[in-house]
């Protein structure tokens, strides 16, 4: 009974894949995430104001998919931002 209980615990067997991380490096994946939705919603948000100051209309304001993409890029902003706080100061 010990034996499978020592072969979960190790990152070899499938007991690995369901284990807390165990060290900040794997944190960096959601800091890059979090960089791409950032970016994502500040190119965004630029190119709405660029087109409203090219045309001098607020069309790109009126459309759905504008805010549809722009409360997705926020979301994920928010909650990559988050996931990297909690992972952080969790290990």
């Amino acid at each position: 009974m010990n034996a499978s209980v020592v072969q979960l615990n190790s990152p070899i067997t499938m007991g690995g894949w369901f284990a807390p991380f165990t060290n900040r490096q794997y944190c960096a994946w959601f800091y890059w995430i979090m960089v791409i939705t950032g970016l994502s919603l500040v190119l965004h948000v630029g190119s709405a104001l660029f087109k409203i100051l090219s045309s001098g209309k607020l069309y790109a304001l009126q459309t759905p998919i504008f805010w549809t993409v722009l409360v997705m890029n926020l979301a994920g902003y928010i909650a990559n931002r988050l996931l990297y706080t909690m992972c952080l100061n969790s290990v």
